[in-house]
């Protein structure tokens, strides 16, 4: 039951996250930059919570993305799904109760992010403003400042633990 609610919980915010990327975050935007709301909470879950739970999370949030980006449908999935793995590692080898640490690794995992959706967009023929991915990924970082904490803390719930049973 736990499991379930916990599901629930970071999808229903998953959602919510989507809604106010598409909805409320342009109004926030800086010569048509603006930071994703869910793409730093599934970040900052990510390393709270560990590779595998990362993974699942990259692949529910870059599905939401690919809602809006028809061209290029699975390419968010895709590399979400990577990144999102890659800060459940970073989230395992550091001492996540401190900021600095995530923080930095959500600035440099959003340049990842952008640098490979350049990449595979590239290749299948479709372009994207490179110049954009570092002033995006700056954002994200501001945004990861606020939203690491109370994310960390969030994973901290009794009721958000993963338990290990033998």
């Amino acid at each position: 039951m736990k499991k379930l609610n916990k599901l629930l919980i970071v999808g229903i915010i998953c959602i919510i996250c989507f809604i106010l990327d598409n909805s409320l975050m342009p109004f926030f935007a800086i010569k048509t930059i603006y930071p994703s709301l869910l793409f730093t909470f599934v970040v900052c879950y990510s390393i709270s919570s560990g590779s595998w739970e990362g993974l699942w999370l990259g692949i529910f949030s870059g599905f939401l993305q690919d809602i809006y980006f028809i061209n290029g449908f699975w390419t968010n999935t895709f590399v979400n799904m990577i990144i999102c793995f890659v800060a459940g590692f970073v989230g395992a080898n550091i001492f996540r109760q401190k900021r600095f640490i995530p923080v930095i690794a959500c600035l440099l995992l959003s340049i990842l992010k952008g640098v490979l959706l350049f990449v595979i967009l590239w290749l299948s023929g479709m372009t994207i403003n490179i110049s954009d991915v570092f002033f995006t990924s700056v954002y994200n970082m501001i945004v990861c400042i606020f939203m690491y904490i109370p994310v960390y803390r969030f994973c901290k719930i009794d009721s958000m633990k993963s338990e290990w049973k033998f």
